[in-house]
């Protein structure tokens, strides 16, 4: 009897395993799902091929309760329909803000408004990516942007790895090439609730950003060009200090924004650009990138009018974003790191974002 069990419950392990394995690894199947990341600590990662997307991060809070530290949702049709499009998402081609530019004497012609954001239209958020290969900790997704794709240049082949690794660090490593020149600032925009997502404002969270400069905002969201220092700021997080101490400002560029939504300049340390400490559930989040910069968002514009499969409703600083990136419009600011990624190069990046509980936090 004990041996007949044992049979079939290998059966269903293999059965079910090569059917898994066999649908991530069929490229022409273009269905929605969700690939489970884990290692031997607990921590359990969700990632969509629907943008690419990081869906859940579950972690062990400082009472031992599991906690998804990850705004997400589990359907495509629930992603599409959500009022805030980001959710998770990898964003291309260009993340952030960016004007119609020239470039080698010639103009392209991307939006009849201000700016695009986020790669409007054709942005990578919200296509369905290939799936590559998958293991127990990691995937590795892809998607080919056409030439003309958002008016810019170019067929952009891009490859996106995430790694669950058993130091309970997230690993996205970036890479992209391209057969014509092309502005290229990719990132991810998962938002963050280090109690857990919807349970309640990110305000009190502790945060230090290892940066000395920040680039200022126009009114219409733009950079103006210029790169600050944070030294007497509302900006200057080079020491642990709240969130709403920034947010809760009356700084002419925290109310233009409603909030953080604001570049920080990567120094290029050794030390984490950034650490984030909630001082309820004592998870601690720590980042790194090869990347120039972070762009801190403290989700001023989310309406609460999505809500998670517990019901729980995504409302405005209620979660914070670090999206390692380039500068918002580089190539109409000659003083910004250079994101032309031209033919025979690769774009090649990576981000960490590390998680550990304290018992106890001041």
């Amino acid at each position: 009897m004990k041996s007949g069990l044992y049979f079939l419950m290998l059966f269903f392990i293999i059965a079910f395993g090569t059917l898994h394995a066999k649908s991530c690894m069929n490229k022409n199947d273009n269905s929605f799902k969700i690939i489970e990341l884990s290692n031997k600590k607990g921590n359990k990662i969700g990632i969509t091929n629907y943008g690419a997307r990081l869906v859940s991060w579950y972690v062990k809070d400082n009472k031992n309760k599991e906690q998804n530290i990850v705004l997400g949702f589990s359907s495509q049709e629930q992603y599409e329909k959500a009022a805030a499009p980001y959710y998770g998402a990898i964003v291309g081609r260009y993340a952030n803000r960016i004007e119609n530019f020239t470039l080698y004497g010639k103009e392209y012609h991307l939006t009849d408004d201000a700016y695009v954001l986020h790669g409007g239209k054709a942005g990578f958020h919200d296509k369905l990516w290939t799936i590559e290969v998958v293991s127990d900790s990691s995937v590795t997704l892809s998607y080919i942007s056409k030439d003309g794709d958002g008016g810019y240049q170019g067929q952009v082949t891009t490859h996106v790895e995430y790694i669950l690794t058993s130091q309970n660090e997230l690993v996205i490593n970036y890479s992209a090439a391209t057969d014509k020149p092309t502005p290229i600032n990719l990132t991810n925009h998962a938002f963050f609730n280090l109690k857990g997502a919807g349970n309640g404002s990110i305000l009190d969270l502790s945060l230090k950003v290892n940066a000395d400069q920040f680039t200022p905002l126009q009114s219409n969201g733009l950079p103006t060009g210029e790169i600050k220092e944070v030294e007497g700021s509302v900006f200057d997080f080079r020491n642990f200090k709240k969130v709403k101490s920034a947010v809760k400002s009356k700084d002419p560029q925290i109310l233009l924004a409603k909030g953080l939504d604001h570049n920080f300049v990567n120094k290029n340390t050794n030390e984490p650009l950034i650490t984030a400490i909630d001082p309820k559930s004592g998870i601690k989040m720590e980042m790194t990138t090869t990347m120039a910069g972070v762009q801190i968002y403290t989700a001023n514009y989310l309406s609460g009018k999505d809500k998670n499969d517990k019901g729980k409703a995504f409302k405005a600083r209620e979660s914070i974003c670090f999206e390692s990136q380039f500068f918002a419009n580089s190539p109409n600011h000659s003083n910004f790191p250079n994101t032309i990624l031209k033919p025979g190069e690769t774009y090649s990046h990576s981000t960490v974002y590390k998680v550990t509980t304290l018992n106890s936090v001041r």
